[in-house]
């Protein structure tokens, strides 16, 4: 395990994970790149969601960070995530599918606590001494106080750092394009049930975002229908929504609508019946093999990669889109879903 799964040598600040935007209370917690949306995504085993992408940046690019974390191209590639023990703020690094099977088998983890390294200094014993040298004083002192105190709480730590012209270039990107799309869904995870995601247009007057999942339950349901939900939170306010949901086994589909949030039009798509709940005087448009006009034809999609046209028939995506003259903003699925946040 220690040739798949390397220990740092550094350890995390006690507001990293705050400051990486880390909401939930598990030991563990994974974060990787995620390029096809060009966001931070954060995994604990039990839920993925994003994160602060500019506090990120400034964590990669800290002259006390970039040395031991440059070769692992965590910025910009997907290939390895960064592991948090959160009791023992040791940060780990590996090839982001044993990370990923070693948050779905928290039993596992504890092998990680073996590991028998000999470390130098730590991260704060280094910016100890970083912020008490004179260099560092006189550069802290031509920075406005205003900089300063943001930066500060971007990252979470000690002292004030800078954004330097890597990070900068990114974030200017970033800043030049319309609102990206946030996600945070919650999946039973295992080998073949990754969660995947796709940002796609949002230039237009209106939005099209489609869930899907291969089912609601998970093995240990034993096909128990009244565990056949998936919770659906839609939060963003941006511009109207029509929300496409698609599954193939019977779902019900439990809606919650934020306050501000506009929903157009809500459509289901699925091999069997699928149901909604939770919301009222919203259009809605079925589609299912038993009314002959299932938009899969066969092909149940939860994974992006699975959504591209054939030659004997189109995709589900470019059905939504013809359906609603509107081009796909966001996609999100899993084999077996639990709940879904579009934020």
């Amino acid at each position: 395990m220690s040739n798949l799964v390397q220990r740092l040598e550094i350890t995390a600040h006690p507001q990293l994970e705050k400051s990486l935007g880390y909401r939930g209370d598990s030991r563990w917690v994974a974060w990787r790149w995620e390029p096809d949306i060009d966001q931070l995504v954060s995994s604990d085993g039990k839920t993925i969601s994003t994160g602060n992408n500019m506090a990120w940046l400034v964590f990669l690019q800290h002259d006390l960070v970039q040395p031991t974390l440059q070769e692992y191209n965590l910025g910009e590639g997907d290939r390895h995530s960064l592991l948090l023990d959160r009791h023992s703020r040791n940060l780990y690094i590996g090839e982001e599918t044993e990370i990923q099977n070693l948050l779905e088998q928290p039993e596992s983890l504890v092998l990680l606590t073996c590991l028998d390294r000999k470390f130098g200094e730590t991260w704060q014993q280094k910016l100890v001494k970083t912020t008490k040298s004179d260099h560092f004083r006189h550069f802290i002192n031509l920075i406005p106080v205003s900089i300063v105190a943001t930066l500060i709480g971007a990252l979470g730590v000690g002292t004030g750092m800078w954004i330097v012209p890597t990070a900068q270039q990114k974030l200017a990107q970033k800043t030049a394009t319309n609102s990206t799309v946030n996600f945070e869904a919650n999946c039973y995870l295992g080998s073949s049930y990754k969660f995947s995601s796709h940002v796609g247009s949002l230039t237009g007057n209106k939005e099209l975002h489609l869930i899907a999942a291969y089912e609601a339950t998970s093995p240990q349901d034993n096909g128990n229908p009244s565990k056949n939900t998936i919770e659906v939170k839609i939060q963003r306010k941006n511009k109207p929504i029509i929300l496409a949901l698609s599954a193939y086994a019977p779902i019900n589909w439990n809606v919650t609508i934020e306050p501000g949030a506009v929903i157009e039009k809500i459509i289901i798509n699925g091999y069997d019946k699928q149901t909604i709940s939770g919301v009222s005087g919203i259009p809605i448009e079925e589609y299912n093999q038993e009314m002959g006009n299932s938009l899969s034809e066969g092909n149940f999609m939860y994974q992006w990669d699975s959504t591209t046209d054939s030659s004997n028939s189109s995709s589900i995506v470019t059905k939504l889109e013809q359906i609603s003259q509107t081009n796909l903003s966001s996609f999100q699925g899993c084999y077996r879903g639990t709940s879904f946040v579009i934020k």
